[in-house]
């Protein structure tokens, strides 16, 4: 009885949701249709998410070994909170040694779908400054197509999206009654997550267009002298 009892608890295992794409950090344990936790965190990244994690644990009485697989949010969202979880995903895969371990990546305009009154609707969210992201439903979430295109013609080729807040503010004002919360809390546990995430051998933030910066090229400045 011992032994058995012993080797149940060997095979217990957890799923573990890290999403930083926005404030708050968002740290869960999902079940088949809702949660065992979520904690939210309004602390910067490199914090929020250490004592989210911690917390989430000591609620619910679970130990980091027992998880065995993690959802991560790939962004768009916090460049510098994108990075941070990311590090952090690294790390407890790097810690785990199950066999069996796997890390599984989700968008955030995927899941906003979730979140959204109407699955089909387009989801917008800001990208750089002038720039937006559009989210265009497919019958299969994985399949909806994502494209970068400049704000106004965001705003008004799409005018019915529903949109995720801009933390930073820099574009236009969006109704409140067309921005979604971005509350994991609000989305069904894994069966809204399974169907909008993938393995994730990579794990990196979402960056579907590098920066482009322009050329600086050094020149020599001369000073005119008085009898020039």
């Amino acid at each position: 009885m011992q032994e058995s009892t012993q080797k149940n608890s060997q095979d217990v295992s957890i799923a573990f949701v890290v999403d930083a794409s926005t404030s708050p950090v968002q740290i869960g344990i999902p079940e088949a249709n809702g949660w065992t936790a979520i904690i939210r965190s309004d602390e910067q990244a490199l914090e929020g998410l250490f004592s989210a994690s911690e917390k989430t644990m000591k609620e619910t009485g679970r130990k980091i070994s027992e998880i065995n697989r993690i959802f991560y949010c790939e962004g768009p969202g916090s460049t510098l909170g994108l990075r941070i979880a990311a590090a952090f995903v690294r790390t407890l895969r790097w810690t785990n040694k199950k066999p069996a371990f796997s890390v599984f990546s989700y968008n955030a305009l995927d899941l906003a779908s979730a979140l959204a009154p109407d699955r089909e609707c387009t989801i917008q969210a800001p990208f750089r400054m002038g720039l937006r992201f559009v989210r265009i439903p497919h019958e299969d979430p994985q399949k909806s197509e994502k494209k970068i295109i400049p704000e106004e013609e965001a705003f008004g080729q799409y005018p019915s999206s529903y949109h995720l807040p801009d933390i930073r503010k820099r574009s236009k004002p969006v109704s409140p009654k067309q921005t979604l919360t971005y509350d994991l809390s609000k989305i069904n546990g894994l069966a809204d997550l399974l169907p909008i995430s993938r393995p994730c051998p990579e794990i990196l933030p979402y960056n579907p267009k590098a920066p482009v910066f322009k050329k600086w090229s050094p020149q020599v400045l001369l000073k005119k002298t008085e009898s020039s």
